[in-house]
């Protein structure tokens, strides 16, 4: 067979090959934009429960941490914020602002369900759900 042949018969090769590749490639970037997205979501979300938690420890009322809470996910449509506490003996309490005392345990978990932004979400209908919960020593 003559070298003329050969890469005549070869001409379409590669537009082949990338079309084969072409959805793989787009399906892997398109999931490290919207897994990276949602780290960033997820890291939000724990910054927000950290200081909000700490305000709860040093003796705040639930309104108020629930304000530093929304300050830390500000721009996060539909969070869902809860302030709890345990007693010394890890007895959980009834009511954060009366029943919180020194040396209990105060608890914020913050909420937030993370739609995804490309086609890859159609894996993960409904999105992923990001919870994160922190726990500090009332003071």
């Amino acid at each position: 067979m003559s070298l003329g042949l050969r890469r005549r018969g070869e001409r379409g090769a590669a537009a082949v090959e990338f079309a084969l590749v072409l959805p793989i490639f787009l399906m892997l970037l398109f999931g490290i934009i919207d897994f990276g997205y949602a780290i960033n979501r997820g890291s939000i979300v724990n910054n927000a429960a950290r200081d909000a938690v700490r305000e709860a420890s040093l003796g705040q009322s639930a309104a108020d941490v629930r304000a530093v809470a929304q300050r830390g996910v500000q721009g996060l449509p539909g969070t869902a914020i809860a302030v709890s506490c345990s007693l010394p003996d890890d007895s959980p309490c009834g009511n954060f602002d009366t029943d919180a005392v020194s040396n209990g345990i105060a608890r914020v978990t913050i909420t937030y369900r993370h739609e995804m932004l490309t086609p890859v979400g159609i894996f993960f209908p409904g999105g992923l759900n990001l919870s994160r919960q922190a726990e500090m020593r009332i003071e």
